[in-house]
């Protein structure tokens, strides 16, 4: 979300800076909201709440890439098993064909 997008959703609270909006950027990803559903969240816990747990926010984003790398890695590992168990199988099928004569 850029800094004059927040500063016209919210009611309460005022982003004065491009370094408060990457302060709770990691929240924002994380929480996936439309931006008036995450600027109403602002105005109502409080800007300095949520930029007080940046760095909370900031695990948490990195731990959610971690993990989701994860998940693609083993997709794409279990994926190849399946590939060399089909492969070892079609080679099977072909040797195993006697041509006619």
């Amino acid at each position: 979300m850029m800094l004059e997008e927040a500063q016209a959703r919210l009611k309460k609270e005022k982003i004065t800076t491009q370094d408060q909006i990457w302060a709770i950027n990691s929240l924002y990803i994380l929480l996936d909201l439309h931006k008036d559903d995450f600027c109403k969240i602002i105005d109502a816990v409080g800007l300095e709440t949520l930029i007080k747990k940046q760095k909370h926010y900031d695990r948490l984003d990195q731990a959610e890439k971690e993990l989701a790398a994860k998940e693609r890695y083993l997709q794409a590992k279990a994926r190849l098993e399946e590939l060399e168990a089909e492969k070892a199988s079609l080679e099977q099928i072909v040797s195993g064909y006697k041509q006619p004569a």
